[in-house]
C-alpha cells in the first residue's frame, strides 16, 4: 500500500452543477423497478444458474412483484438464448410484465435479440456502448465521433429491426440504450450520445407509445454517492426533450462490501436528482462487490412510508432461495433480511425495543427504539438473545414471551443477575427455555397450568385447594406439617391467610405489593413481600410468583413462593417502597 496515493489514481472531477436540486428533494413514490439478477447477478455466480433454476427465479420475481425483468443476454450462449425462447414458448410472461435482454451495439448481436425475444408482448431491447475516456482508450480504442457514430447506426439498425419484427410477430419493442461507465465519462459527450441515439430512433419509425429509457449505470462505482447524483441531476437538467424519455440508473458496489454498499445511497440520491428507474439485484448479488440490492432500497422507502410496489412479506423464504440459486449466503448483517437484523444481544438494546413493543400495543404509527421497522411485516420475529453483554429488559422479554410473564423492575433486576452469573461463568448464550428454568428456580414458581414451572422445593407448599363461590379451602404443609385454612377468596384475604398460616416459623412478613394478570395460559399473580423486625424496621424483601387457572390460587402459590425465597435467604435489601 502506498504512502502517497495521489500519483497513481486521480481524483474524481466535480460536476459543473449550477443551482443543485437533488439534496432539498424527497421521494414520494417508488421508481420502476428491474431486476437484472436472471443476467447480470447471473454471469457473477461461480455455477451459473440451470434453465430450471432461472424459471423458478423468474416466477418468484414475477410474484414479487417485478414487471420489468432482466432475462438473459441472448447473443452469448444457446443457453441464454433458449431460455429466453422457453419463457415466451410456455407463455411464462404474464400480461403486464416486459422482460429485458441485452445486447451490445453490433448488428449481428441485435439480430440474435430479436430473434430470441420474437412473440413476447413487450420487450425491453437494451442497447450499450461505452463512453468512458478508460474503455474508449484502453478496450475499444476509437475516438468520441466514432462513439456517436456508432451509437446512431446500430440504434437505427435496432428501430428498423424493431418494426420489422413488431410487425411479424405483434411484439411492442422499447429502447433502453445503457451508456456503459456512464459514471466515469464526461457528462457533455453522455448527452450527446444520448440525443444522437434518441434522433436516429425516432428518425427511422413512426412515433411510438412508449419512450427510450436512457441506463445511466455505474459500471464501477469510482466516487461518492453525492457525486454520482450530480451527473444524474446535470443529465436530468440538460438532456434535450427530456419529457420524451425515462432516466433508469445501474449502480455496482465498487467501495464497500454490498452488505452495507453505498450503492443504495448512490441510488436513493440518484432518484432525488431525476431518475425514474432503477436495476439491480436481490440482496446485492452481482459482479466483484456486487449491483445495488433492490431489496434494501425499497424497504427503505417502506421504512419512510412510501409503498415500494414490491412485496417482501416472506422474507426467509426469498433468502433461502436466492442461497440455493446463487451459492452465496446472505451475510447475518445484511439490511432487512440478515439472520441477525432482528436480534438483540446488548442490554441496552434489548430493554428499548421490550418497552417499545409494549407501548406498540396502543399505537398504530411505528415508534420502537433499534427497529427501524416491524418485523412481523416481512414474516420475522424480533429476537432478544442473552448472553453476558445482556441486561434486564433482555431476560424480562423472553420471560414475556415464554412465559406470558411481565415482571417489575426489582425482580427483571433478580432474573438479570442470576441469568449473567450462569452466562459469565460459562461463557455462552443462554436459550429461552433454560432462561425460564432460571426464573422458576429464582422465585419457586408455582404453577397449576403446568407450564414451564418447577413444583415448590421451600420448606412451604401448597398441598391441596378447593375454590367455592366466595370462598376456599385447603391444606398448606409448612416443615412436612399439614395445616389447613380457609379464607374468602379476595387477594388480601387470601395473601393474610398464608401469612398466618406460616406465623408458627418465628417470621412477621408484611405485604408490599401484587400485581395480577389474565391470559390465555391462565392467572399469574407476582406478590412481594417483607419480612419485619419486632421493632417494625424494614428488612429484605423478595417476590413470589404463581400461576393457576383461578385467580385466589394463583396468588396463594405467589404468596408462598415469596415466603419461600425470604426463608431460603433471597432477598433485596432496604425495599420498603414499591420497586
Amino acid at each position: 500500500m502506498l504512502l502517497d496515493p495521489s500519483p497513481k489514481y486521480q481524483r474524481i472531477k466535480p460536476v459543473n452543477l449550477v443551482d443543485r436540486q437533488w439534496p432539498s428533494r424527497t421521494i414520494e413514490h417508488h421508481p420502476t423497478w428491474l431486476s437484472t439478477d436472471l443476467r447480470d447477478g447471473n454471469q457473477a455466480i461461480v455455477k451459473p444458474m440451470s434453465i430450471a433454476q432461472k424459471l423458478a427465479l423468474f416466477r418468484i420475481l414475477v410474484e414479487r412483484g417485478f414487471r420489468q425483468i432482466e432475462v438473459a443476454f441472448p447473443a452469448a450462449s444457446e443457453t441464454e438464448f433458449g431460455f429466453v425462447r422457453t419463457l415466451i414458448q410456455n407463455q411464462e410472461i404474464p400480461d403486464g410484465v416486459a422482460i429485458q435482454v441485452i445486447t451490445p451495439a453490433r448488428k449481428d448481436l441485435i439480430l440474435r435479440s430479436f430473434e430470441a425475444t420474437r412473440g413476447a408482448k413487450h420487450v425491453l431491447m437494451q442497447l450499450y456502448s461505452s463512453t468512458a475516456p478508460v474503455f474508449r482508450d484502453v478496450v475499444y480504442k476509437n475516438t468520441n465521433e466514432d462513439i456517436i457514430r456508432m451509437a446512431a447506426e446500430h440504434t437505427a439498425f435496432a428501430r428498423i429491426t424493431a418494426i420489422q419484427y413488431s410487425k411479424e410477430y405483434g411484439t411492442e419493442f422499447q429502447l433502453v440504450y445503457a451508456i456503459e461507465g456512464f459514471s466515469q465519462s464526461d457528462m457533455d459527450f453522455v448527452i450527446k450520445v444520448c440525443d444522437a441515439v434518441k434522433n436516429a430512433w425516432d428518425s427511422h419509425g413512426p412515433p411510438t407509445a412508449r419512450p427510450i429509457i436512457f441506463n445511466l449505470p455505474a459500471s464501477v462505482e469510482c466516487g461518492p454517492a453525492n457525486h454520482y447524483a450530480d451527473q444524474v441531476e446535470y443529465i436530468h437538467k440538460n438532456l434535450p426533450n427530456r419529457d420524451q424519455c425515462i432516466l433508469s440508473v445501474h449502480v455496482h458496489n465498487d467501495r464497500v462490501q454490498l452488505t452495507i454498499g453505498t450503492a443504495v445511497a448512490a441510488t436513493e440520491q440518484a432518484l432525488l436528482a431525476g431518475a425514474e428507474r432503477v436495476e439491480g439485484c436481490l440482496f446485492g448479488n452481482g459482479e466483484r462487490t456486487g449491483n445495488v440490492d433492490l431489496v434494501t432500497v425499497a424497504l427503505n422507502l417502506y421504512s419512510q412510508g412510501v409503498a415500494p410496489g414490491l412485496d417482501f412479506s416472506r422474507m426467509d423464504e426469498l433468502v433461502q432461495f436466492m442461497t440455493q440459486v446463487n451459492g452465496i449466503p446472505v451475510h447475518p448483517r445484511h439490511p432487512y433480511a440478515g439472520e441477525l437484523v432482528y436480534t438483540a444481544f446488548s442490554g441496552g438494546h434489548q430493554d428499548g425495543i421490550r418497552k417499545g413493543l409494549h407501548l406498540m400495543e396502543n399505537s398504530t404509527v411505528w415508534a420502537v427504539p433499534y427497529l427501524p421497522l416491524d418485523p412481523t411485516d416481512f414474516g420475522r420475529v424480533y429476537e432478544a438473545r442473552i448472553n453476558s453483554q445482556s441486561g434486564k429488559g433482555g431476560a424480562a422479554y423472553v420471560l414475556e414471551q415464554s412465559l406470558d410473564i411481565y415482571l417489575p423492575r426489582s425482580m427483571q433486576m433478580e432474573v438479570s443477575k442470576a441469568v449473567q452469573l450462569v452466562s459469565d461463568s460459562e461463557g455462552r448464550e443462554l436459550p429461552a427455555d433454560e432462561i425460564c428454568t432460571i426464573f422458576s428456580d429464582l422465585f419457586d414458581f408455582h404453577d397449576s397450568v403446568g407450564r414451564k414451572a418447577v413444583a415448590s422445593t421451600g420448606r412451604v407448599s401448597l398441598q391441596s385447594c378447593e375454590i367455592h363461590e366466595e370462598t376456599m379451602d385447603g391444606v398448606i404443609v409448612v416443615d412436612q406439617k399439614p395445616l389447613p385454612f380457609h379464607t374468602t377468596i379476595q387477594s388480601p384475604a387470601v395473601i393474610k391467610t398464608c401469612l398466618q398460616t406460616v406465623n408458627g416459623l418465628g417470621l412477621r412478613f408484611k405485604l408490599l405489593e401484587e400485581e395480577q394478570r389474565s391470559s390465555i395460559l391462565g392467572f399469574t399473580s407476582l406478590v412481594h413481600l417483607e419480612i419485619q423486625s419486632k421493632t417494625g424496621s424494614h428488612g429484605n424483601s423478595w417476590w413470589g410468583a404463581g400461576r393457576a387457572k383461578q385467580q385466589p390460587e394463583a396468588t396463594l402459590r405467589a404468596a408462598i413462593s415469596a415466603v419461600n425465597g425470604l426463608l431460603s435467604g433471597k432477598g433485596i435489601a432496604n425495599a420498603g417502597v414499591k420497586c
